[in-house]
C-alpha cells in the first residue's frame, strides 16, 4: 500500500488500484485491457485470458471535504483522480485510451490540467489539422511527483505510465462536456506509439507526421491543483474559457 500526502489530503493506494482519500474509500470506474484493444500498437496482444485485466481506475468528481463540493459546482469544474498500473502492453508501457475535447468557443476546445501525485508519466499531445488524421504538431512532456501539465486547447492526449510502479495523477477539467475517444479508436492510437525504453514509433494510420517535440513546459502550482483551485477558483476560469490561457500554452493556435 502506498500513502500519498498533499495539502488537499491523504491518499491510500491499495494493491487492487483502489483508493481512499482522508479515510473514505472512493468508488471508481475501471478501464480494462479489452477497452484499449482499438488503440494498441499490437491489438493481438489482447487475448481471452488477459482481456479483463484492469489497466487503470478512474475516480471522478472527487472532493477531499464535502464543504468544497459547491465551489466545484458553481465554477463547472470537477477534480478527478486516476490510478494506473505499471505493466507492458506488448512493447508499450501502460497507457490511457486517449481522447479529444469539443470546442468551448469557436476554434478553441476545452483545456485540461493534470498533476502527477505519485510515479512518472509521459503525456503525448497532438493537434489535428482535421478529422482525416493529419497532425499539425506532436508534443511529448514528462512529469514527476508534484508537477503539473496543461493540455492546451485543440490538443488530444494520451498518458503513459513510465515510472516502473503505479501512477497516481489528478486532473481539473470542465463539467460542461464529455470527452471524445472516437478519433483515437479510428486511427488505432496516437500518431506515435511510445515504446518501452522511451523511443517513439510512428503510427502508420496517420499521414505526413510532424517530428515529435519534447517539451519541459510545466504549469505553475503553488500547493496542489486541488488546494489552489479551492483557494482561488477564478484562477481556473480558463478551463471553461480557453481565451484566458496565456499565449505560451496555445502554440500553433
Amino acid at each position: 500500500m502506498h500513502s500519498i500526502t498533499y495539502p488537499f489530503g491523504r491518499l491510500e493506494l491499495g494493491e487492487d488500484l483502489g483508493l481512499t482519500i482522508n479515510g473514505t474509500k472512493l468508488k471508481g470506474e475501471p478501464r480494462l485491457l479489452r477497452d484499449l484493444k482499438p488503440v494498441l500498437r499490437n491489438p493481438e496482444f489482447v487475448t481471452d485470458q488477459n482481456a479483463g485485466k484492469i489497466l487503470y481506475m478512474m475516480y471522478r468528481s472527487v472532493v477531499a471535504d464535502p464543504a468544497h463540493r459547491e465551489a466545484f459546482r458553481i465554477h463547472s469544474v470537477r477534480f478527478d483522480l486516476t490510478v494506473m498500473d505499471y505493466c507492458l502492453l506488448d512493447k508499450e508501457p501502460n497507457k490511457t485510451l486517449g481522447h479529444v475535447h469539443p470546442q468551448a468557443i469557436p476554434g478553441l476546445s476545452y483545456p485540461e490540467l493534470y498533476q502527477v501525485l505519485l510515479g512518472r508519466a509521459i503525456y503525448l499531445l497532438q493537434r489535428a489539422q482535421d478529422r482525416s488524421g493529419r497532425v499539425a504538431d506532436f508534443l511529448v512532456i514528462e512529469a514527476g511527483p508534484g508537477e503539473a501539465v496543461l493540455i492546451p486547447p485543440n490538443y488530444g492526449h494520451v498518458t503513459v505510465n513510465v515510472g516502473g510502479s503505479p501512477l497516481v495523477m489528478a486532473n481539473l477539467v470542465s463539467t460542461r462536456f464529455s470527452s471524445d475517444y472516437g478519433p483515437y479508436k479510428e486511427l488505432h492510437g496516437a500518431s506515435y506509439y511510445l515504446i518501452e525504453g522511451g523511443s517513439l514509433e510512428p503510427n502508420p494510420n496517420y499521414p505526413d507526421l510532424p517530428e515529435p517535440v519534447w517539451s519541459d513546459e510545466k504549469y505553475p502550482v503553488s500547493k496542489d491543483i486541488y488546494t489552489d483551485f479551492i483557494c482561488c477558483p477564478k484562477s481556473y476560469s480558463f478551463l471553461n474559457d480557453p481565451t484566458m490561457i496565456g499565449a505560451r500554452f496555445c502554440k500553433g493556435q
